[in-house]
Parts: C-alpha cells; structure tokens; sequence
C-alpha cells in the first residue's frame, strides 16, 4: 500500500500512473485509489473510488473502474474526517483484491488543518509506504509524526518540473465534465420514500422536505453498496416521492444519500 502526497500540481497523479504501470508491468496485480474527491479521475466528483490496472496507463483514470464511495462534497476541507474514513475503507476493499495499491491525493497540504486531515487519512489507509513529492519542504510537517516509526516507510521525490497550475475555472470544469460523462445515459425514476431511506451525509434521516431540486445524491443497493450517483429532478413531498436522474443499475435501490453540491 503506498499513499501519494504532495502539492496542487506536483505530479502526484502522473507519478501514481507511472508507479502502478511498472508494479502491473513486474507482473504484479495493482489497484489504484483515488481519494482526490475534487479532480477525481477514477469515479465521479465528491467519491472516493478505486480501479484495476489491466494494461499500461496513459493517466490515472484509464484504470478500469471497479467502485466508490459517496463523501457529498468536493473540497477535502469539507467533511474532512469522514473523506478520510471513506479513503481508509475504499483502500481496505482494494488490498484485499489486489497484491499492490497505490493511493492518490489531493493537493491540500498547506497548514495545521491540511496536515492534521492527511495524518487521519494515513492512519485510516495504514500504508506501507508515504512517497512526499515536493517542491522544497511544504509537505514535512504532514509526515513528522512518523519519524522513528518502523512502518510506514517515507521516500521523498522532486516534483516534475513544468507542470501548469489549474485555474479554478479549469478545476470547475473538470468537475462539471466527469460528472456529466457519469450520467451519461442516465434516467429518470421516481423513488417513493415508503420504500426508499432517504439520509444525509451524515448518515441521520432526511426529510423529504429538505431534499433540494439540482442536489447531488447517491443510490445504494439493500447492502449498502453504492450503485451511482443522480441528481435530484423533482420533489413531491404530499406524494411522497422524489424524481431522481441517474444511471440504470441492476440492483434495487433501498436508500439514498443526499449529498451538499447542486447541479445547474
């Protein structure tokens, strides 16, 4: 298991596809997980998701998708304990399918807060190895608790040299794009509370009342597993139902998690 950290834009995604195609290339079964929930590659925006590496990966996203988990929110400072918690069991799943893991981040590393979440997200993880790419020592004080640890282990690598910062604008877009493709092809189905949970991303109960039009949400099979993710198109709360936009799945869907983006 080795969980990638560094900066926006230090090249922490092209070096988890570099490493996972010389670990698939040794013969080895990889898996990657992407706990960027902001510029998810594998898996739509505000999931952590994981894939297989079937063959030679031009990014991090031409993993074969396998699953993910729903966090409802975008910025790894929002709900920062429980986008931790969600990498640590995504990245559980996927060490005990595959013989390798590599695990990539955000770019939040700046700060008290910042090193705080990715020391949560460490011990969550449980990995055995952090690689820190750095421009020069912004990402030290995230891994100096672990000084004199046997496990895990720390290697330091230079960031690529060359590498353009995204825009906010261009951050949004991407965002926007992925989540498109996902519902691409999706549909609507009207889901009636008697027989569908509906709960926040904290877990508790949601009324119908406080489910918004444009909100993000996910479906979840009687297990718990979650099948997509929708955007909510209609409310009618004397009715008891809700219109939901999403991909068909082969399961029935028993719950939904209203998450805290909305859609145009």
């Amino acid at each position: 298991m080795v969980l990638v950290i560094g900066a926006t834009e230090a090249g922490k995604t092209t070096f988890t596809a570099w490493l996972a195609n010389a670990l698939h290339a040794r013969g080895r079964s990889v898996a990657i997980v992407d706990a960027d929930v902001g510029q998810s590659e594998i898996g739509p925006p505000a999931t952590v998701g994981y894939g297989r590496v079937r063959g030679p990966l031009t990014r991090t996203g031409d993993a074969e998708p396998l699953g993910f988990e729903f966090v409802g929110v975008t910025s790894p400072g929002r709900r920062p304990w429980a986008t931790a918690e969600a990498a640590g069991r995504v990245s559980a799943r996927a060490r005990g399918d595959f013989e390798r893991v590599v695990v990539d981040t955000s770019g939040f590393v700046a700060g008290g807060f910042a090193a705080a979440l990715k020391q949560r997200k460490i011990a969550a993880i449980d990995p055995d190895m952090v690689v820190l790419i750095q421009r020069g020592d912004e990402s030290e004080h995230i891994v100096r608790a672990l000084e004199g640890r046997a496990r895990p282990r720390v290697v330091r690598l230079p960031a690529l040299r060359g590498m353009t910062p995204r825009s906010p604008a261009a951050r949004r877009h991407h965002r926007e794009a992925a989540f498109a493709r996902h519902l691409d092809g999706a549909r609507s189905i009207v889901l009636a509370v008697a027989r569908v949970a509906v709960r926040a991303i904290t877990g508790a109960s949601l009324p119908l009342e406080r489910v918004g039009v444009g909100t993000i949400v996910a479906v979840h099979a009687a297990d718990g597993t979650t099948l997509a993710l929708g955007v909510v198109e209609g409310v009618d709360v004397r009715a008891g139902s809700f219109t939901v936009r999403t991909m068909p799945v082969a399961a029935e869907i028993a719950a939904v998690t209203v998450g805290e983006l909305t859609v145009g």
